[in-house]
């Protein structure tokens, strides 16, 4: 975080997230990991499931295997390759991770502050404000979480994007894609969810209104 800070200049906003990982984009979250934590059987199914959520959240997951830290006074000692270790980089690239090599952690700070970047050369970099304020605002941020398939920076786009919840329920697909700063085809699953399956969204909906 420092470095990030001091020698990237980056901005940076620290947020209540489902896990430990970095939103660089509007699209793209990264991850980051020791070798030894991706070497260690016991921790498979649990990796799986973090990027299986992540992947349901943005369109590019970006996973930074970081060179495991020697301990004061220790010589470094070169990493053991094991069957797991492999087998897990390789299960992550066939779902679609991209992964990154770090030496430590200011190399890793400078992927993160690359990633940044080359996603803002793309278009993709995040426009609204990082925080949210006024507690109408806040109370749609919280709904707008709880919407399929929402991350926390698409959730920010759409409280700063639209001036109400109604107006929200009432939009199109374009303007959702828009305001929400999204992929189409999550900009569809959110129409369709508004429109047909969200009673319980709805009710709480309606309470924050009368709660504002």
């Amino acid at each position: 975080m420092t470095s990030l800070r001091q020698r990237h200049a980056a901005t940076l906003h620290v947020c209540s997230l489902d896990g430990s990982y970095f939103i660089v984009s509007n699209r793209t979250a990264v991850e980051k990991h020791s070798q030894s934590d991706l070497a260690a059987t016991q921790n498979r199914k649990r990796l799986a499931e973090r990027v299986n959520s992540l992947q349901g959240l943005f369109e590019r997951v970006c996973l930074i295997v970081e060179k495991d830290r020697s301990k004061p006074g220790e010589a470094s000692r070169p990493f053991q390759r094991t069957r797991c270790y492999d087998s897990t980089l390789t299960a992550l690239v066939s779902t679609g991770v991209r992964l990154l090599w770090s030496d430590g952690a200011e190399q890793s700070a400078g992927l993160l502050a690359d990633l940044a970047r080359l996603e803002q050369r793309k278009g993709q970099a995040i426009s609204v404000p990082l925080e949210v304020k006024g507690s109408h605002r806040q109370q749609a941020l919280q709904l707008y979480l709880g919407l399929p398939s929402v991350s926390y920076v698409h959730a920010l786009s759409l409280s700063h994007n639209f001036s109400s919840i109604a107006q929200l329920i009432n939009s199109s697909i374009e303007a959702i894609q828009k305001g929400g700063s999204m992929s189409r085809s999550r900009a569809e699953e959110i129409y369709r969810f508004l429109r047909y399956s969200c009673d319980s969204f709805m009710m709480n909906s309606s309470t924050a209104g009368k709660s504002s």
